[in-house]
């Protein structure tokens, strides 16, 4: 599409901006930590919690599971390290699906929102499916209740085990943490709409369709199994809903500039979050040595 489209690019006003990419980094860092937060608040309220520096560190090993095939290995990487501090296996898993269900309905309501504020999608499209998409939000807040998880849960493994499972964990908590994920969403998107105007100009009425364009998305990308990190498969959707708002080559080279940013800003704090746990066992160590 850009060899076909060369002119289009070549002519296109490209820039380079560094403030705003700057401070769009630090605004996509700050979303990360968010999503930790909401993770934090899961495990606390189902009794399983670290220390939130240990919470931080496992959040962010477990995010390199996402880099194999089949996303599993980044839940697994999770359930390790919480099941070798001592955590129930049961109770890790609900955090989890919590977790994962409370992201991708935050994420799905910011998407379908933002497309309001899209002039070039017709209404007659969102009108065709608002039944359909409503039905399925309906359904994904359900399946946030406690009650129903527990009953669905102690259906399926009343063969299993004769103790059922009761959640202590009330549904206005979880509601907050649908909050919390909604806002690391908005928090990220803002950052990525700052990304974008840091190499392409964008108007300001298009923060809100970009913000949502992010999360739509990654959406695609996250259950997409089969990929790892959603690659190629997020790209392709956020190229798909970019091209409403720019032309469709230019929207190819900002995915991709896209997933190089968000991959180093990933790969970065990993590395930062290593080097510190390093350097503070390293400290521990020292002062024992010193003590004795």
């Amino acid at each position: 599409m850009v060899w076909e489209n060369w002119i289009q690019v070549k002519e296109a006003p490209f820039t380079f901006r560094p403030f705003p990419l700057l401070f769009s980094t630090l605004l996509f860092v700050a979303s990360y930590f968010i999503q930790i937060w909401a993770w934090y608040v899961i495990t606390l309220k189902l009794g399983i919690a670290v220390s939130f520096q240990e919470t931080v560190t496992s959040w962010f090993y477990s995010q390199l599971g996402k880099y194999l095939p089949g996303k599993v290995w980044l839940l697994l990487g999770r359930l390790y390290f919480y099941e070798s501090k001592g955590k129930p296996r049961r109770e890790i898993s609900i955090a989890l699906y919590f977790e994962i269900v409370t992201m991708l309905l935050a994420g799905g309501l910011l998407f379908w929102g933002s497309l309001l504020f899209v002039r070039k999608l017709p209404l007659d499209v969102l009108n065709e499916w608002y039944w359909w998409v409503g039905l399925v939000f309906i359904l994904a807040f359900l399946f946030l209740h406690p009650r129903v998880v527990e009953k669905m849960l102690n259906r399926i493994l009343f063969r299993v085990q004769n103790t059922p499972l009761i959640f202590s964990i009330p549904y206005s908590e979880i509601l907050w943490v649908l909050f919390i994920c909604i806002l690391s969403w908005v928090v990220g998107g803002v950052g990525f709409y700052l990304f974008v105007g840091a190499v392409f100009p964008v108007s300001l009425h298009h923060v809100l369709f970009i913000t949502g364009a992010l999360a739509g998305s990654s959406i695609v990308g996250l259950l997409a199994v089969f990929a790892p990190v959603g690659f190629g498969v997020r790209e392709g959707a956020l190229v798909y809903l970019l091209s409403f708002i720019m032309p469709a080559s230019v929207a190819v080279i900002v995915s991709i500039l896209t997933r190089l940013w968000m991959t180093l800003i990933e790969i970065g704090l990993i590395g930062m979050v290593y080097l510190f746990s390093r350097f503070q066992k390293r400290l521990v160590k020292r002062n024992k040595n010193v003590k004795t």
